[in-house]
């Protein structure tokens, strides 16, 4: 994805921070019905955004990860403004990434148990009994999760006014070229993370 207008772009030493906020999916189809324009509609935003953790090293993401995992607040403390910044060359590439397993595990951990019982469980409200006489009970819980970053996703994340610009002369517009190795995030408005991963090779989609 390019962009040519104002990201929410964070520069510190020895790597940039990118953020892109979510929108609701049913706000945006609403409007579009109604034949509404851009603009930065607070409503239109999710709690959760996209970080982009670059370094300025192309060989440089081992060591900014290390130095994420040396403080808890770091994330936190990195990320972008509430304000967009002028940006000069920007790209990010497409990617898709999507992993998934069994969860009964985690679910178990965190104190749900009677369902995986075939001895206690009790599903009679959730399902009619077939008339067989064996109980019935959770073998599995399968959790999927799927990121995807594309043209239409990023526009839609991406696509803010720059109302909340301070007042004063603007900065220099800022590069983010993410044509190398980065992590990502996906984060909710607490900035609790919900998501992490890493992309090794940008070239590949």
């Amino acid at each position: 994805m390019s962009s040519r207008s104002y990201q929410r772009v964070a520069v510190h030493d020895g790597f940039k921070v990118l953020k892109l906020r979510y929108r609701s999916p049913r706000l945006l189809r609403d409007k579009r019905k109604r034949g509404g324009g851009g603009g930065d509609v607070g409503g239109e935003f999710t709690r959760y955004a996209m970080a982009i953790f670059l370094p300025d090293a192309r060989d440089g993401l081992r060591g900014l990860v290390e130095r994420m995992a040396s403080r808890p607040g770091f994330l936190h403390e990195h990320m972008p403004p509430a304000w967009p910044v002028p940006v000069g060359e920007f790209r990010v590439p497409k990617f898709k990434v999507s992993c998934g397993g069994s969860v009964v595990g985690a679910l178990q951990q965190l104190g749900l148990r009677l369902p995986f019982s075939p001895e206690l469980a009790d599903l009679s409200d959730m399902v009619e009994d077939d008339g067989s006489g064996s109980p019935l009970f959770v073998g599995d819980v399968q959790h999927k999760a799927v990121i995807e970053v594309n043209e239409e996703g990023t526009v839609a994340a991406a696509a803010t006014m720059t109302r909340m610009l301070p007042s004063g002369v603007l900065p220099p517009p800022v590069d983010f070229v993410a044509d190398h190795p980065f992590a990502y995030f996906i984060v909710e408005m607490s900035s609790a993370v919900v998501f992490a991963g890493h992309i090794v090779d940008p070239s590949m989609e």
